[in-house]
């Protein structure tokens, strides 16, 4: 049984959600949390669903899918702590700049009194992921769950899932694109050699999507009118604003840019808050971009400035503010594609907005506003722009088209913004100490983990060393003084309080091991250890610890991090480079000339780009640096609460999401037996849903219909697949394949598929048997073409259930109820039957003694069988060649034999294709037909 849930604070509260997959009530896996950025106290209802979750995945790095993950961590840390993450690389390191650029902006990282959380804590979370490869598969869940992770190819490193526990198969898609991009392949659905379905992505039990619908319009149109607004622009002398998410689709609207300046004079700027950390990061991850794309930019000879995210490319600003300062042509890219409260997109917006010659282009839907005055609800601009371009393209054309240019001219209220100020005083001191005391915490903490894991290896070695026959007395002696210093340092810790100078020391020490002892560790070099009393004489006279090797029955085990890349390897600290770290250790313990002289030196050998990165980084995310503090309207020193806008505005759909004929084909081609539709959070009527219900309710009429036409052109005089296999594949079987199921998700609505299993009982369809080893050796198996094969077998299911057999279970009286027999705990396995023939002798005799019809009696006596396999005719072709027959095609797919037979497949509608349609022999019955009937019965198999 499989249950999919949309967990939310509450009915129509999206201030954050996840994806909740359940198998069998028993393996729970939480996918993509994301958080509105309003208020953090919204993940407490998750608390309950966190301590019965096995494992969290993530799909995608963009702020829908992992914004929710670093609240959960620092509101449930000692539980976060405990659950698995798995990402693949992109996804790991993209995120962080994602998850940075949207905390900055919702005002809960850097130096801002409502300060959350740092830095740091962002780094040591997202160094737990669990990297992932493409089709690389993982078992979770104690190993009950596989899971492999396929390119989505809507974002770099994105990615949609494929869950199978036995017979339960789910592919969760929630958001993927069918076609190619600048840079990225497309959803890896189709396999690009053979154009079929991968086979373990065919008949899944459930299909899960998103109905956030793509543009119709191919891509290559799409870019043309993208990069025709881009000139027309910069032809006026003007600017084009184009606000994008950072670490999505950024990167290709960058490369289109890049690509089509080709070193033109037109500054390009980019304002973030993480500086150019996410181009840096892309440049190193071209493994896993398209290969003609890598392998055009490989082939430049290893010339860095010609990469196509090279950071160089683009030119960084202090303060956007310097924009309205710089007159002329220029294309600037923003991070935050809302252009929300916070985001420097609105900023750059509101410094541009009142000149006619800028141009806002916007390259993704905004999400759906709850009311009228988006803006006032806590959503940004980017949706009233939105709708504002619609009902002005509506006007001016009569339609919505991409591309479509209009001029802007309206008065935005922003009663509710805050802006940010300078902290002085009071507010400024208590947030330095609340901080430094935080830091204090954090560092105690470590040092005690620290220090009794050092005396919890010591014990180890104490008691590895006490297999020595001449000291073993000693070291049980010594590994129970140990143990007793141990429990009474744990005692110790938990009663006393620090001190001041105790703290000071504290945090040198860990500065200390933190620094050199660790970094010693990983690069295997000698350490200096302070010999105490608490290691043994020998140990003090020589302390050398050798390195504890592990054994398993191939050998000593590797470990596979001692053989990683460098540049897949995520270090603590990764965004800021160390330079914070730098700064606190100049602050506290290096207060001297050199000290800034080495500073000076290393910031000459930077360019002039680096260093106003660095120097964005100090100012955006360094929490001690000018603490600042967002002001509210009523308390801001400046009065203007309005925005006049006067500006060109445009919308080109460049947000890589399929469109509803390309959803139509994946489904039609992967056949899941149930689709299971997520909401469109894109708009605020549900469009998209209404629109994909209801293509799918069509296509099941459609399939109504050809069945009905199926039915009636198969007769007595077609040699059809349907006759051969008996009529089981008809509309009219209980075998056929039946109705695509179409659901949709609510928020906690759970959606169960298969047999409800909350009594513990499971259907009689939803098992999986074991063969024994007696009924193995007894098939006979027939090949069914090149790479299957089959065979019939007969037996008796026996039922296990270890709870049964249990001793326990055998104290209590034995109920006889069905669930204690049949639950997910039950095995089945398939006996041989002790007299095999005399049971099909019996049962024929029994059929012959009772049925009189005639033509019934032949086919008791003949057996009849069920035939199995797909005829194709080219193969059919090499069959009847064999034969000295002459066979070629001829017309329209049509295999003409000796100029007197035709054979052909039909399929009846889009339903059908080569690969499952009938097979139709026309033409007179003679020696010739009954050869080639013969032939075609020789290639199925037979049950």
């Amino acid at each position: 049984m499989f249950t999919f849930c949309l967990l939310t604070p509450g009915p129509n509260d999206h201030a954050f959600k996840a994806s909740l997959l359940t198998f069998d009530n028993e393996q729970r896996i939480l996918a993509d949390p994301s958080w509105n950025g309003i208020d953090p106290k919204a993940a407490r209802f998750m608390e309950s669903h966190l301590q019965q979750t096995n494992a969290i995945i993530i799909s995608h790095s963009t702020n829908e899918f992992i914004s929710g993950y670093i609240l959960l961590c620092i509101t449930f840390p000692s539980i976060m702590s405990n659950i698995p993450v798995y990402s693949t690389l992109p996804v790991n390191q993209l995120g962080r700049i994602s998850t940075v650029e949207y905390y900055r902006s919702s005002g809960i990282l850097g130096p801002l009194l409502s300060n959350l959380v740092e830095l740091d804590e962002i780094d040591n979370w997202f160094d737990k992921f669990n990297i992932v490869k493409y089709q690389q598969n993982v078992t979770i869940c104690d190993r009950k769950i596989t899971m492999t992770p396929y390119n989505s190819g809507h974002s770099l490193g994105g990615t949609f899932w494929l869950l199978v526990k036995k017979i339960d198969r789910i592919i969760y898609a929630p958001s993927w694109n069918h076609s190619k991009d600048a840079f990225l392949n497309s959803a890896n659905f189709i396999n690009a050699t053979s154009g079929n379905p991968h086979l373990s992505l065919l008949r899944p039990t459930a299909f899960i999507t998103a109905t956030d619908l793509g543009s119709a319009m191919s891509h290559k149109k799409r870019c043309e009118k993208f990069l025709q607004l881009v000139d027309a622009t910069l032809a006026n002398g003007g600017s084009a604003v184009i606000p994008t998410s950072i670490s999505g689709r950024f990167l290709e609207v960058f490369h289109l840019v890049d690509e089509h300046l080709k070193g033109a004079p037109i500054p390009v700027y980019f304002l973030s808050y993480s500086g150019t950390k996410i181009l840096s990061y892309a440049s190193s991850l071209m493994d896993w971009m398209s290969s003609g794309f890598s392998n055009t930019w490989n082939s430049d000879g290893g010339n860095n400035s010609l990469l196509p995210f090279n950071p160089s490319k683009v030119d960084l600003l202090l303060d956007p503010l310097e924009l309205s300062k710089t007159p002329g042509s220029k294309i600037i890219f923003c991070a935050g594609l809302d252009l929300k409260n916070g985001d420097l997109s609105s900023k750059v917006f509101s410094y541009l907005c009142n000149d006619e010659r800028t141009t806002v282009i916007l390259t993704e839907k905004p999400p759906a506003a709850a009311a009228t005055n988006s803006v006032e609800n806590g959503m940004g601009l980017s949706t009233d722009l939105y709708h504002e371009w619609v009902r002005l393209s509506k006007e001016r054309t009569g339609k919505v088209v991409d591309g479509t240019p209009v001029p802007l001219e309206k008065i935005i209220n922003l009663n509710s913004w805050v802006q940010e100020e300078e902290a002085n005083g009071p507010e400024a001191a208590d947030f330095v100490k609340k901080i430094t005391q935080k830091r204090k915490e954090k560092l105690m903490a470590k040092v005690r983990d620290q220090k009794r894991q050092n005396l919890l290896s010591t014990d180890v070695i104490d008691v590895e060393d006490s297999s020595d026959d001449d000291e073993e007395e000693n070291d049980d002696e010594t590994s129970a003084k140990v143990g007793e210093i141990f429990d009474e340092k744990v005692k110790q810790e938990k009663t006393h309080v620090p001190s001041t100078k105790e703290v000071d020391d504290l945090i040198q020490h860990e500065a200390f091991v933190m620094d050199n002892v660790k970094q010693n560790f990983e690069n295997h070099l000698p350490i200096d250890i302070r010999v105490t009393h608490k290691l043994k004489p020998r140990q003090a006279t020589f302390p050398f610890f050798p390195p504890k090797v592990t054994f398993d029955d191939y050998g000593q085990v590797i470990d596979a991090k001692d053989f990683e890349r460098t540049d897949q390897i995520s270090h603590n600290k990764i965004i800021m480079e160390g330079k914070r770290k730098f700064d606190e250790k100049k602050q506290k313990w290096n207060k001297n000339d050199k000290t800034d002289k080495k500073k000076n030196q290393q910031m000459s050998k930077l360019t002039p780009q680096e260093q106003v990165n660095q120097q964005l980084l100090q100012k955006y995310l360094d929490t001690l640096y000018k603490p600042m503090k967002r002001v509210q309207p009523g308390h801001r020193t400046s009065s203007s609460t309005q925005l006049r806008v006067r500006c060109g505005l445009a919308f080109v759909d460049l947000s890589g999401l399929v469109d509803l004929r390309s959803l139509g084909i994946i489904v039609q081609a992967i056949k899941p037996y149930n689709l299971i539709l997520l909401p469109d959070e894109r708009a605020s009527d549900q469009s998209g849903l209404d629109q994909v219900e209801k293509f799918f309710e069509q296509q099941q009429n459609e399939q109504t219909v050809e069945n009905t036409k199926k039915q009636i052109v198969n007769s007595s005089r077609y040699l059809s697949l349907s006759a051969i296999r008996d009529g089981l594949t008809t509309s009219t079987s209980p075998l056929s394949s039946g109705k695509l199921n179409v659901l949709v998700a609510h928020d906690d609505q759970p959606i169960k598929i298969g047999v409800d299993s909350e009594n513990g009982v499971i259907g009689l369809r939803n098992f999986e048997i074991n063969l024994d080893d007696a009924v193995v050796s007894t098939l006979k198996w027939q090949s069914v073409g090149d790479n299957y094969k089959v065979a019939k077998l007969y037996g008796e299911l026996e039922l296990i259930n270890e709870q049964e057999s249990s001793p326990e279970h055998n104290l209590h009286k034995k109920r006889k109820l069905l669930q204690d027999y049949i639950n997910s705990n039950t095995q089945f396995s398939l006996k041989p039957l002790e007299s095999e023939q005399a049971l099909f002798k019996q049962s024929n005799a029994n059929l012959l003694a009772t049925t009189n019809d005639p033509k019934m009696l032949t086919m008791i006596s003949n057996a009849p069988k069920l035939a199995i396999g797909n005829i194709r005719l080219p193969d059919l072709k090499k069959k009847l060649t064999s034969l000295n027959l002459n066979a070629e095609f001829k017309g329209e797919g049509t295999l003409v034999v000796d100029d007197a037979l035709a054979i052909r497949k039909i399929a009846y509608g889009s339903l059908e294709s080569d690969d499952s349609g009938d097979i139709v022999i026309d033409g007179n019955a003679g020696p010739l037909y009954y050869t080639v009937k013969e032939c075609i019965k020789e290639m199925l198999a037979y049950v």
